[in-house]
């Protein structure tokens, strides 16, 4: 019973990489959009930033004048012609940073096309970073460190970004020097959509001094960092006082509800009654894990229960593993706690649960039982967040692998 649960979640849970087209919506999005005047510049920034550009050349063919690449990975398949940045993430490095100088001076030379095409998707905000003076690179890894060890959400995370960044919330913008500018974005942000993806790289953010603050005071940062950061808030400034020079749109190409539909129609189609837990499953993992607990363990049917979201950690020790991984670690104690047949799946959409390799994890009611034959301490691992390695025990990891996509985490439990 048990590989047959797992066999349905899988296909349950991937549906959707069948289901969407990449070059289709952009497609639809740019006819749809005012249209892109002459000749056309790309700059990608993101996880699925190499897809993107690549289905933008294809859309666009001639028209297209330069193109700029930021990505995590460097891959046989990048065009010759086709300027590529790696940066580093989830802690920005040398990198992003390096990333982060050329996109700028890309976008102000003088050579740009009659319009700036953005392709944006999660990831940027680490991928390419340009941190007002006097903050550094270094800097910024302690605050991206502290923003973990709070438990603070991807948009508190994203609004922090920004309050000292020359790229994020709409800094990026004052860099354009065509006529026209667009943005098509891939949404990995289920708290607030497209606005902040990528610390709303391309949304204008001008918080006040007492915002910024509060914002700062969420991640406790103090002394000499949040010094610097208050200068760098103030440079900042400056920087955004000048009106973008070009006419700028905002468009969603791609969102997680896409997902969640093509999931429920699969789960329908194996003939599951579907919860529906809705393309906004956030908060604290073990509160969100309580909840999914109660929803499997109150079904009466042959029930799966579907959602797509983004789970907060706290991290606290040196565990290694990912929010998909948690989310499962914690499902292992609620399916044991009524003797159904039953399997919980999660799935990072970009392939990557925070460890190369892992695209997430999947439990089920006989893991529980387990863990003592494989010499496991449920609350042990779980106070340490160490996952990973208990999964890997377990066999119960699931091999991740570049997707192209990046639109937050995908949800499954099944129960017969």
């Amino acid at each position: 019973m048990e590989t047959t649960l797992l066999g349905d979640a899988r296909a349950i849970s991937s549906r959707w990489l069948t289901d969407l087209n990449l070059t289709s919506l952009i497609e639809e999005r740019l006819n749809s959009a005012t249209p892109l005047e002459g000749t056309v510049d790309v700059v990608a920034i993101g996880k699925a930033s190499r897809e993107m550009a690549l289905a933008a050349q294809t859309v666009l063919g001639s028209r297209v004048a330069r193109t700029i690449i930021v990505s995590e990975v460097r891959a046989k398949s990048d065009r010759s012609e086709d300027r590529v940045l790696i940066g580093e993430h989830p802690i920005p490095g040398a990198g992003s940073l390096h990333a982060g100088r050329e996109v700028t001076s890309f976008l102000t030379s003088d050579g740009h096309a009659d319009t700036t095409l953005l392709l944006v998707s999660g990831g940027a905000s680490s991928l390419c970073v340009l941190p007002a003076p006097p903050l550094t690179v270094d800097d910024l890894g302690e605050i991206w460190a502290a923003a973990l060890r709070a438990g603070v959400d991807i948009t508190t995370l994203n609004q922090v970004r920004a309050t000292t960044s020359l790229i994020a919330g709409g800094a990026l913008l004052r860099s354009v020097r065509s006529a026209h500018s667009t943005s098509l974005i891939l949404v990995d942000n289920v708290i607030s959509g497209a606005r902040w993806v990528a610390s709303a790289m391309t949304y204008e953010y001008n918080p006040s001094p007492e915002e910024a603050e509060a914002l700062w005071a969420t991640i406790s940062v103090s002394g000499s960092l949040r010094a610097r950061m208050l200068s760098a808030f103030q440079t900042r400034g400056e920087l955004m006082a000048a009106r973008p020079a070009a006419v700028h749109q905002n468009v969603v190409v791609g969102e997680p509800a896409m997902m969640l539909a093509s999931a429920i129609e699969e789960a329908t189609r194996r003939g599951y009654h579907v919860l529906n837990q809705g393309a906004r499953v956030v908060g604290d993992v073990s509160s969100v894990a309580r909840e999914w607990g109660e929803a499997a363990r109150s079904a009466d049917a042959r029930t799966a229960v579907v959602g797509v979201g983004e789970v907060t950690v706290q991290l606290e020790g040196g565990g290694r593993g990912g929010r998909c991984q948690e989310f499962a670690w914690l499902m292992a104690k609620e399916l044991s706690e009524r003797a159904r047949p039953s399997v919980f799946l999660a799935t990072a959409s970009d392939g990557r649960d925070f460890v190369e390799g892992v695209g997430g994890a999947w439990v089920s009611e006989a893991t529980w039982p387990r863990l003592d034959e494989v010499g496991l301490d449920w609350s042990s691992v779980g106070r340490a967040h160490d996952t990973y390695p208990a999964l890997r025990a377990l066999g119960q990891l699931i091999e991740g692998r570049h997707t192209g996509w990046n639109l937050c985490d995908l949800y499954v439990a099944l129960v017969d």
